[in-house]
């Protein structure tokens, strides 16, 4: 028991040093920067560069020497498999994250900017780099491999629960409550597959699809009253229904599995 508090310990003081050295470029030391540098490369330095060398040598400064475990393979990677994540992480997110906009907006808080402006904007393709390719790769890496990997001992629940809480509370700080609830609920999806797959790339790619819908094709969608109509069936009505149909459909399989075995 204490060697698992020291573990959590550890892999969570690695991740408050590596959101410090994060924020620290991007809301304090970018200001320090010399003048007529291009707003492009102020983002690729604050969003890519600083986080995954100044902010994740921080990391494994705190974290380097952990033991690590590697998931080892339960079931095969499949395209079924896949989709199921992605329909299982939309069905729930989403309703998630548009409830929580709306209870917050009813009682007068702040739910966090949009990043619409941002997406198709002028620097639309730093953005649709970032989120469809960049932080897929190497958010997985640290979320779902780094950390993951150093917290394996705890037992495969416990660290796919934990990790998606450590997933979830930089987005509550970078873009407010409603995305933590949200991100919390798809990295349990991309958690519960890095552990029984044991691979890794099947979290990137449901990584980015999140991405996808979330900031791309739901936005385009609900531009138009036919759209928004489309968008509140799909998202809020269909996919959720389906995702526990399917939640349900798999936990009476295993328990089948189980009786049989």
């Amino acid at each position: 028991m204490k060697k698992n508090s020291i573990a959590v310990l550890r892999v969570s003081l690695g991740l408050v040093v590596w959101f410090l050295i994060t924020m620290a470029f991007s809301r304090i030391l970018v200001h320090k920067l010399p003048e007529g540098i291009p707003d492009i490369v102020i983002l690729i330095l604050s969003s890519m560069i600083v986080p995954y060398t100044l902010g994740l040598a921080g990391f494994l400064a705190v974290t380097g020497r952990m033991e690590k475990v590697m998931p080892k393979a339960e079931i095969p990677v499949t395209s079924a498999l896949l989709l199921k994540s992605l329909i299982i992480q939309l069905g729930l997110s989403i309703p998630v994250i548009t409830v929580i906009n709306i209870i917050i907006r009813m009682l007068g808080g702040n739910v966090g900017s949009s990043m619409s402006a941002d997406l198709f904007g002028k620097n639309w393709l730093f953005y649709a780099a970032l989120l469809l390719v960049f932080n897929p790769i190497f958010e997985e890496l640290l979320f779902r491999k780094m950390i993951l990997e150093r917290l394996l001992i705890l037992g495969s629940k416990e660290v796919i629960i934990i990790s998606a809480i450590f997933f979830a509370i930089p987005h509550a700080i970078s873009q407010g409550i409603p995305q933590m609830f949200g991100t919390f609920i798809v990295a349990l999806v991309w958690g519960y597959i890095r552990i029984k797959t044991g691979k890794l790339w099947p979290c990137m790619i449901l990584h980015g699809l999140f991405n996808l819908f979330c900031g791309y094709i739901i936005t385009v969608l609900s531009g138009n009253p036919e759209g928004a109509v489309a968008v509140m069936f799909i998202f809020m009505i269909f996919l959720p229904v389906l995702s526990v149909f399917l939640l349900v459909r798999s936990r009476n399989f295993g328990r089948e599995k189980q009786s049989v075995a």
